[in-house]
């Protein structure tokens, strides 16, 4: 009775095709993996700004009409009058609410914050030197070099926009849209995308209400209707925690997910085909190999069994490397690119592990089709020198 046929005897003499297939395996699990990594970056960048800065701080522009300003009827001087008046009027309201601890009618600055796919801007409130220390004590952040503003035209930066943008202390902020108007001061240590300052006489900036909130606030259209003013889409912008998780689902993560899903399928079918070609012909030169074993005594199951053993081998070490390689990347690329930038990456990607295991699965089964045509055409010795195909 023959012995069972060792897969790896095979694979330590034939090292150089095995490794063929184990390197095509590895590079579909880096590359995917790698270009999850990356495109998921603006996704762990945006987080932070749209779901973890709303939570404690809501920007209300509210449009004239929904004021009940009678926009035709007033000039331009009177209506900005009334419009400043209104807003002022509702800033006292809504400070009335336990839940909100300060709100200020504030010139609005933006900062662009660049990912490694796509950006995302930052609002900076633009208020009194007073005000100054309230809005870093509400964000818990503090000064890591230079100082607080002091005068008009003065802001303070976090450290992380300031890599980002390339900034330095006592740089113009954002010259290419603002001018000259504005001089970073100040860098701070904050968990979060922040900045402020105060205002500048040679810059009108468009005014919104910043409300400070205790965090509890997640639909501040709730808090407006109860002082009777009714959020319009069309019209009024409320930049708040519901805001910001309808934006991270249809603006970055569906669209990230198209992007990625396109990659991902365009690396499996290029990989499908290029290995089901390679797998074939590796197949085709084994031919007289599986008919000497069928002639002494080894059945289509045993012959089939140690192939299976062999791929599962290939695929096993072709993960192992995958995971070494990938666990170096991506310490790499974070230290090399990602906090150079001042953007947050996610190193574990469950999604994108689960898709890599499903494609393994995938190409495991489609690699059967090859294999079995090829034992359906094994002959005894009296037909070794039979053609494959």
């Amino acid at each position: 009775m023959p012995q069972k046929l060792s897969a790896m005897k095979y694979i330590r003499n034939n090292k150089r095709r095995v490794s063929v297939l184990i390197v095509s395996l590895c590079l579909c699990f880096v590359l995917t993996y790698l270009t999850q990594f990356l495109l998921s970056s603006l996704e762990e960048t945006v987080i932070p700004i749209v779901m973890e800065n709303t939570k404690k701080i809501q920007y209300v522009s509210i449009a004239g009409s929904s004021f009940g300003l009678d926009i035709e009827n007033l000039d331009e001087e009177e209506f900005n009058r009334q419009y400043q008046e209104k807003n002022l009027e509702l800033a006292e309201r809504l400070k009335k609410h336990k839940e909100i601890s300060e709100v200020y009618y504030a010139q609005i600055l933006y900062v662009g914050i660049a990912a490694t796919v796509g950006n995302m801007t930052v609002e900076m409130p633009c208020v009194s030197k007073q005000e100054i220390p309230v809005l870093l004590k509400h964000f818990d952040a503090e000064i890591l070099e230079g100082r607080l503003p002091e005068k008009e035209g003065e802001v303070v930066l976090d450290e992380a926009s300031m890599k980002n943008n390339g900034y330095s202390l006592n740089d113009i902020f954002n010259e290419e849209g603002y001018g000259k108007s504005f001089r970073i001061v100040g860098v701070l240590d904050c968990d979060s995308y922040f900045g402020c300052g105060i205002p500048s006489q040679t810059y009108s900036l468009q005014r919104q209400l910043a409300v400070l909130s205790d965090g509890s606030i997640k639909d501040m259209s709730k808090v407006l209707q109860k002082e009777g003013i009714h959020v319009r889409d069309a019209y009024d912008k409320v930049l708040d925690y519901k805001w910001g998780k309808w934006f991270v689902k249809n603006e970055i993560s569906d669209v990230l997910g198209n992007s990625g899903n396109l990659v991902y399928t365009g690396i499996i079918l290029i990989l499908t085909v290029s290995l089901f070609l390679v797998y074939t012909t590796y197949l085709r030169d084994r031919h007289n190999e599986w008919c000497l074993y069928c002639s002494i005594g080894y059945s289509r199951k045993s012959i089939f069994f140690s192939i299976l053993r062999e791929l599962l081998f290939t695929f096993a070490v072709a993960l192992l490397i995958g995971t070494i390689l990938i666990s170096g990347s991506v310490v790499l690329l974070d230290y090399a690119m990602i906090q150079p930038k001042g953007i947050r990456c996610r190193y574990f990607q469950p999604e994108t592990l689960k898709q890599i295991l499903c494609t393994y699965i995938l190409l495991l089964g489609v690699l059967q089709i090859p294999v079995r045509y090829a034992l359906y055409r094994i002959r005894t010795i009296d037909a070794i020198d039979d053609e494959l195909f």
